[in-house]
């Protein structure tokens, strides 16, 4: 008799729970600024009101989503960033992986200058070769932070419209569309908006699929970089020696200053290899798991940072492309 009271009463808690949560997302279409937002929608892009009252009605606010936003990884150290995404397992899959893709990756880098190497390593950071794509709806994770107190919630509003015409444009179900707590779709983990400007058909079929053909992953990945101002056989970054003191003024005072080779030297800095002529970099001050690295970051560092906005991300592209190269040409050689 007690065990059925008590069933009952934590059946009738989880229903009141369950109910109360669910009241919660029904009233998310209500609110004025997503009224506003679909307004936009039907009066700009001419949506049908009555399917989007009905998919607003579905979307569901994630908790996880808004802690995963504002603590990013690429909060972390240098030194846990880079165990995360630079070891064995990461660097051998990149190689098997190219191996697997070889000819789309040598199409790409004919077509589009970008290395094979720069296109694996930026696939296995993103979802480890397709292995972690992502596990919210998309139309979830964008709208829970499109409406909330983030500072970027204007961009994320942007691309949640980015993401309804996107589905509209390829036939997609905005219901099932899967993908990272960010909104970030398929292998290579593209924004609608990158999805829309920058994929690209490279398989050659009616439809760019950019979880599954890898020819499309490969190319769009590719596209991406040279649109945004890839240097084809430049360098990304170089080792930097420190000899004294002033580099602290400059990455006080002065973090993103671009300087030439010669303003290097006055601060004290000298990269272990020259700079190619007409270039300006930029100096990037790592903890590792040793001490302070430094390095200085060249143009294509800056495109790969248009992926991430983040140092710690283009750094991590830059070493396991280094790596899954390096093996990939000593198993070709053994």
């Amino acid at each position: 008799m007690l065990k059925d009271y008590i069933l009952s009463f934590w059946l009738g808690v989880f229903v009141l729970l369950f109910a109360t949560t669910a009241n919660a997302d029904a009233q998310f279409v209500n609110q004025p600024d997503v009224q506003s937002f679909i307004n936009k929608m039907v009066q700009k892009h001419h949506f049908n009101r009555t399917d989007l009252v009905r998919l607003f009605s579905t979307i569901k606010i994630r908790s996880r989503i808004m802690q995963s936003i504002r603590k990013p990884l690429e909060a972390q150290q240098w030194s846990t960033y880079q165990l995360v995404f630079i070891n064995e397992s990461h660097i051998r899959q990149g190689v098997e992986f190219w191996d697997r893709h070889q000819e789309a990756l040598e199409r790409a880098e004919k077509i589009y200058g970008v290395p094979a190497s720069i296109i694996v390593a930026t696939i296995g950071v993103e979802t480890k070769y397709g292995k972690n794509k992502g596990e919210y709806p998309v139309i979830d994770a964008l709208a829970s932070i499109a409406f909330s107190d983030s500072s970027r919630a204007n961009y994320f509003r942007t691309e949640l419209e980015e993401f309804l015409l996107l589905a509209r444009e390829q036939h997609l179900n905005p219901e099932t569309v899967r993908g990272s707590y960010a909104g970030a779709i398929g292998q290579p983990q593209f924004m609608p908006s990158s999805y829309r400007h920058y994929a690209v058909n490279f398989s050659g079929n009616n439809h760019i699929d950019l979880s599954n053909n890898e020819y499309d992953i490969i190319g769009s990945i590719a596209n991406y970089y040279q649109k945004h101002g890839w240097k084809t056989n430049q360098p990304v970054v170089i080792p930097t020696m420190v000899s004294r003191n002033q580099y602290r003024f400059l990455l006080n005072s002065k973090p993103s200053q671009l300087l030439s080779q010669d303003e290097l030297a006055e601060y004290g800095l000298y990269p272990y290899s020259k700079i190619p002529s007409n270039q300006k970099v930029k100096v990037i001050q790592l903890q590792g798991t040793r001490g302070q690295e430094y390095w200085v970051g060249l143009n294509n560092f800056d495109v790969i940072k248009r992926y991430n906005p983040s140092n710690l991300y283009a750094m991590a592209v830059y070493q396991l492309s280094y790596y899954i190269e390096s093996l990939r040409e000593k198993l070709r050689h053994a």
